[in-house]
């Protein structure tokens, strides 16, 4: 699956990880420019890598366990997944594929339709910090689906409602050359179940 193929194209890959610090040093050593923490509101932190086609990789780890915890008890999906991933599989991995949306409630309600969504819909604003130090709020909201048996993977749609006000150029300058996302390859026991929740998200 290319960037430019359909109305859903990729946004990001989730990479669940332990240490932010192990990961960007990881990176770094690949030759990425990995950009400044992030924090969500809800416990969980990452350091992405921008690419130019408008794709990224998302490390994410647990920077509060406490706000972790309390965002399950409140059926946030996005954690509740994360959760569940790292208990069935570790700490590091590939979680989520999460395509890019015009509009998200849409998307939820053909998640509903087909019978894959995973919960309710999630939004929120998280500081976005370039390398120059400039500084910008991002919105984010969320449509999430999932094969019913799943515990190791799941998908996403992403409407940016906020984009920041700051320049990726440097952020997206890797030192090995790396400009997009050329392919996934998803590995699956049920490749039926799982081609069908891809084709629905994909729309």
């Amino acid at each position: 699956m290319t960037r430019t193929t359909g109305t859903h194209p990729l946004d990001h890959l989730v990479l669940p990880t332990q240490s932010l610090e192990v990961a960007r040093a990881r990176l770094a050593a690949l030759g990425f420019v990995v950009a400044p923490t992030g924090i969500h509101p809800f416990g969980t932190e990452n350091c992405c890598v921008f690419l130019a086609d408008g794709a990224y990789l998302e490390p994410l780890a647990i920077g509060d366990e406490r706000a972790a915890t309390q965002a399950i008890a409140e059926s946030n999906v996005f954690v509740t997944r994360d959760r569940i991933y790292r208990e069935s599989n570790g700490d590091e991995g590939f979680s989520a594929m999460v395509l890019a949306t015009g509009n998200v409630d849409a998307d939820h309600a053909r998640y509903l339709e087909a019978g894959i969504s995973a919960g309710d819909m999630l939004s929120f604003s998280r500081a976005f910090t370039d390398t120059a130090g400039k500084s910008d709020i991002a919105s984010f909201k969320l449509a999430f689906a999932a094969g019913a048996e799943a515990t190791d993977a799941f998908l996403f749609a992403c409407e940016r409602v906020n984009a920041p006000d700051v320049d990726r150029t440097a952020l997206q300058a890797h030192a090995n050359g790396a400009t997009g996302i050329v392919e996934i390859v998803a590995v699956s026991d049920a490749p039926g179940e799982q081609h069908r929740l891809i084709s629905v998200a994909v729309d």
